[in-house]
């Protein structure tokens, strides 16, 4: 009698187990599917510090002033994605030589 018990007990604790891993493997799958369009926040920050280091070393420079503004524009509306965006940075970055 006691061993049956012992089996009912444990039959419950892993079904239990089982249910909670099948429902967080589904809450994590429908998280990671809702958050296909978010834009990595390190990135995020990583393009903004760059953008404000660029406006600064720009100011004199109104040629170079035009294209970062060029550039902003294009992500703003949506013409290029955030990497890109960030490797062009990158690359004025390095053309004019500023410092982070």
């Amino acid at each position: 009698m006691e061993m049956s018990t012992v089996a009912i007990v444990g039959g419950v604790i892993v079904a239990g187990v089982v249910f909670f891993a099948f429902k967080n493997r589904r809450d994590a799958g429908n998280m990671m599917e809702n958050n296909t369009n978010v834009v990595p926040l390190m990135l995020q920050r990583s393009t903004q510090l760059k953008v404000n280091r660029l406006q600064q070393a720009t100011v004199t420079d109104t040629q170079q002033n035009d294209r970062l503004e060029a550039l902003m524009a294009a992500y703003k509306d949506n013409r290029i994605t955030i990497q890109q965006y960030n490797q062009k940075l990158d690359l004025m970055i390095n053309q004019l030589q500023v410092e982070l």
